[in-house]
């Protein structure tokens, strides 16, 4: 009914239209006005923005004037078609799509509930704010409020919007299973990430402004959203962590109690008196300004260090922030150490204890003389190892520079890989060995029987002389 009410509404429209103008200079003076009212409408945005910026939400001042820009350009296009009388046209090119003008109609009205009721939890975030410094709220408690109302207004909004269509419930279950399926594929992280925020908004194991830890991050809570929660760390750090993650995650809330209890640790010499040392550390904590009287601090012993006795000092502060759990731990580790001081209680650094064997006759401690002489002595015999090293080489290369020049070829060189370097020839060289061996050898045995002709003629020759004599 309301349809037909807002379709008998523009065909009424139209037909007024037609009626004023009706002559071809009236059309093209109206499209000419539209033009020029159209470009001062938008100029007029443009200029009515920055103001509107400065004084309320950037987002929210941008998507009223795209809103606004978009129908000023819906209502100069339906007023020129309706001058020039091609609303017909119009109608047979939608119906061409299986678009009618009655859903049309439908289609605007719903972008206009959702724009409105879009508008409207802007303006109530706005309300809650103000609102706020009359009842005490905390910024959680705004926030969870918000996010309600825009549940609320959005419900009502499909609910009318769902009654303007007259769709029916086999409709909206159809719609619904097959917009389940595609949705539960597509945004199964948003979709996770919107069931946590609605968890913490209600669980509220922290709120806005509290000191945490999540996971591996710790700072201060800034915003809580449906989405994620933001998180500004002491390194100036802004850091937005996924809602999802957020209750997957161990939670550690530092302001939710009234105190925090801090530990700092210290190694004494194992000469030291513990008892002593204990009382001492004791007594420099309870000077601590910043340090809780109750409950008292006090001092255990945690461990053996490789070179300290390690004590563990337990103190606490109260109202736990960043800045006081640093001025707490700075306070007492500044008075522990002034007060070891005092007493002389030694802090020991780092240390080592070197243990010869018995089989070696123990560890021998060198006098610089000793040194001096073994330094002596190590030069001389790297020197010495030099020269034999350099002699060797020395020797080697004469020996292949007569061979080369012994040699009836000049450009044969013979290279004693095996013997003289200490290299592997490989399986060629082998074969090539084997051969000169056996060339050795032949020459060995002519050179033997030379020698033994020339010491026959040399013994022939001397048996004469013997007979003169």
């Amino acid at each position: 009914m309301f349809g037909l009410t807002l379709l008998q509404i523009y065909w009424r429209a139209i037909y007024r239209i037609q009626l004023a103008f009706n002559t071809r200079t009236a059309q093209y003076a109206a499209t000419v006005g539209a033009g020029v009212g159209f470009v001062l409408f938008i100029a007029l945005l443009y200029r009515v923005a920055r103001p509107l910026k400065d004084r309320y939400d950037e987002d929210g001042v941008e998507i009223l004037l795209a809103l606004l820009g978009t129908i000023g350009a819906i209502l100069v296009s339906v007023f020129v078609i309706a001058v020039w009388r091609q609303t017909n046209r119009l109608l047979q090119t939608f119906g061409e799509f299986g678009f009618s003008p009655e859903r049309g109609i439908l289609l605007l009205v719903s972008f206009v509930v959702l724009a409105v009721t879009y508008t409207l939890t802007r303006i109530t975030k706005r309300f809650i704010k103000f609102g706020s410094g009359r009842v005490e709220l905390t910024p959680h408690q705004r926030e969870l409020v918000h996010h309600l109302v825009q549940i609320f207004l959005f419900l009502n909004a499909f609910a009318f919007i769902w009654f303007l269509w007259e769709l029916s419930w086999g409709d909206i279950l159809l719609g619904a299973g097959a917009i389940g399926i595609i949705v539960g594929f597509a945004a199964r992280k948003t979709l996770s990430d919107v069931l946590a925020g609605f968890v913490l908004l209600f669980a509220r194991p922290f709120e806005v402004g509290d000191w945490v830890s999540i996971g591996d991050r710790e700072g201060i809570v800034t915003q809580i959203t449906i989405y994620n929660t933001q998180i500004r760390t002491f390194n100036e750090e802004h850091v937005v962590v996924p809602n999802d993650s957020v209750t997957d995650s161990e939670v550690v809330n530092y302001s939710k109690t009234d105190r925090l209890r801090l530990i700092t640790k210290v190694g004494i010499d194992y000469e030291t008196d513990m008892a002593t040392a204990m009382s001492v550390a004791t007594d420099a904590m309870d000077g601590c300004e910043t340090v809780a009287a109750s409950p008292n601090p006090d001092v255990i012993l945690d461990s053996f260090s490789d070179s300290a006795i390690v004590l563990r000092l337990r103190y606490w502060i109260t109202r736990p922030t960043i800045q006081q759990k640093l001025s707490a731990q700075n306070e007492v580790i500044r008075a522990v150490k002034d007060a070891f001081d005092e007493e002389d209680i030694k802090i020991p650094y780092p240390q080592r204890e070197l243990m010869g064997r018995e089989d070696t006759d123990g560890l021998r401690v060198s006098t610089d003389g000793d040194l001096g002489r073994g330094a002596d002595l190590e030069d001389k015999d790297v020197t010495q190892a030099v020269r034999q090293v350099s002699r060797a080489d020395d020797e080697r290369v004469e020996e292949a520079v007569e061979r080369v020049s012994e040699a009836d070829d000049a450009t044969l060189v013979e290279e004693p890989v095996e013997e003289r370097y200490g290299g592997d020839g490989g399986p060629d060289q082998d074969d090539e060995d084997d051969e000169d061996g056996e060339n050795d050898d032949a020459e060995e045995t002519k050179a033997d029987g030379a020698d033994t002709g020339a010491g026959d003629d040399a013994t022939e020759s001397d048996e004469p002389e013997d007979e003169d004599e």
